[in-house]
């Protein structure tokens, strides 16, 4: 399983850097800087991030939305509470950050933060039991994202 999350916000890399070095001081999470890149291994995923690409782009495009960043989500499957970790990461970033964003699962978008309000949809999904977006620790409303 893999996910896409495209985010707007920072004005540069260096400030997103700072800003995740600031958020996860004392996390176990570990960010390796190489070529412009922040990769963050954690249990459950690693996540890769650059600025810009052909990905930011079209999903810059397709929702509407301004992005500037794309991280790559490396999903660890097998570690059951990878999408709990995931929502609690995304929403201690995005809490931190103004700017809208995309977080896709498998090409399908299920979160999407436009105009400050953030809007949750795990019915492509094709789940038994509902994603956790509570995780997020953020107000949000369930919708379509189309």
């Amino acid at each position: 399983m893999f996910g896409n999350f495209y985010f707007g916000g920072y004005s540069e890399y260096r400030e997103l850097k700072n800003s995740l070095t600031k958020l996860f001081q004392n996390v176990e999470i570990i960010i390796i800087e190489e070529n412009n890149e922040l990769t963050v291994p954690c249990d459950g995923f690693t996540l890769s991030i650059n600025e810009g690409g052909p990905g930011t782009m079209f999903a810059s495009e397709d929702y509407n939305i301004e992005l500037k960043f794309s991280c790559y989500i490396d999903i660890i499957s097998s570690y059951s509470h990878w999408a709990d970790e995931l929502m609690v990461f995304i929403g201690k970033l995005i809490n931190g950050m103004d700017g809208d964003c995309l977080l896709e699962l498998n090409d399908k978008p299920i979160l999407m933060r436009k105009n400050s309000v953030i809007t949750v949809d795990d019915k492509k999904l094709n789940g038994s039991a509902e994603f956790p977006f509570h995780g997020l620790g953020l107000s949000y409303q369930v919708g379509d994202i189309i």
